[in-house]
């Protein structure tokens, strides 16, 4: 997952699961400094913030290193001193496969309107039957393997976001 921040960093940030097989994680394994590397059009490119949401809330939910897009628009989010509340979470298959803790929990103590939430995939259903939407203003972001970024979408619409409210990327998968 790509996560740089746009025009703020000379340098590309991916974010990789090198435990599982893909193409991507294969080839990164080969390269080395200098090498070069080139990238294909971004599909979608839905995933960005939109300094028109300066005030309202602003929900990132994330499966796997779909964390680390995420992660460059809650930067960006903060570089443009959002106003509005920022509530982050992040699935994963366990504990110990939530990354980027450290940087998120020192954000969180840093940013008063920003909330950081960890879930283990076990416990998803239940997390998300309990997930309300506060303000019909609210924009939500959603990234990752396509079976909770579908999960996650059902339910805020459920909960009763407008679908033109919602912009997602889903991981393409090896099926």
């Amino acid at each position: 997952s790509l996560a740089s921040l746009p025009d703020e960093e000379r340098f590309l940030e991916f974010h990789l699961d090198c435990a599982h097989a893909g193409e991507f994680v294969s080839a990164a394994r080969q390269l080395r400094v200098g090498d070069p590397l080139r990238l294909g059009e971004l599909r979608g490119g839905a995933l960005r913030y939109d300094p028109d949401w300066q005030e309202q809330p602003l929900w990132l939910l994330a499966s796997g290193t779909g964390l680390g897009p995420l992660y460059g628009v809650l930067r960006e989010a903060l570089r443009q001193d959002h106003q509005g509340p920022i509530r982050l979470i992040h699935v994963a298959r366990d504990a110990a496969e939530h990354y980027l803790k450290a940087e998120l929990q020192a954000l969180a103590a840093a940013e008063p309107n920003l909330q950081v939430e960890w879930v283990e995939r076990a416990r998803l259903a239940d997390f998300l039957a309990g997930l309300r939407v506060d303000s019909r203003q609210t924009h939500a972001l959603l990234c990752g393997h396509p079976d909770s970024v579908e999960a996650f979408a059902k339910r805020l619409f459920l909960a009763g976001l407008a679908r033109n409210r919602l912009l997602a990327d889903a991981f393409l998968t090896r099926s």
